[in-house]
């Protein structure tokens, strides 16, 4: 359940996995409405269309992430710029697979430029845990002691 970070040329991917109780189609629908965005991630502006707009107001912090839809498989597969048009710069993609009690959620952000690999790393896996509670029904304030917490133990695994 912990986040990995693999080194590429150029830049680093961060991974996640998680296996959830829920369809593909109900973790689709919170990774891209956003009336169910807000609860887990982000205020969000979404054009569910290659070329279209991925926008996230963060409530936690006040920041804003533009993004630009670069792949949409519906409901299996999604990737977005990170403010960037350059998908080359910062890509958040999310993948789902159908299992026998759920589905597998693969959440990769490839990242030109790392900056502060901890923050990014907490930051994901505090709102992978929120999507989680959210789709059991839980919906909760950003945990900041829960985020801080997780960016200690990923920058002690960093060496940061």
């Amino acid at each position: 359940m912990d986040g990995t970070v693999q080194q590429i040329a150029g830049g680093s991917t961060i991974r996640f996995e998680r296996h959830l109780p829920y369809t593909v189609e109900a973790v689709w629908d919170s990774l891209t409405e956003p009336q169910k965005l807000v609860d887990w991630l982000a205020a969000a502006e979404v054009e569910l269309t290659e070329g279209g707009r991925f926008q996230l107001t963060f409530a936690n912090t006040g920041d804003v992430m533009n993004g630009k839809v670069i792949q949409v498989q519906s409901p299996s597969v999604l990737a977005y710029t990170w403010n960037s048009e350059d998908p080359n710069e910062s890509v958040v993609q999310w993948e789902l697979t159908p299992e026998a009690d759920g589905c597998l959620l693969v959440l990769k952000h490839t990242i030109r430029v790392p900056e502060r690999l901890s923050y990014m790393l907490a930051g994901w896996h505090v709102h992978l845990d929120l999507l989680a509670e959210t789709l059991a029904g839980e919906v909760k304030g950003w945990p900041w002691s829960h985020w801080e917490s997780m960016r200690e133990k990923y920058a002690k695994q960093l060496g940061e």
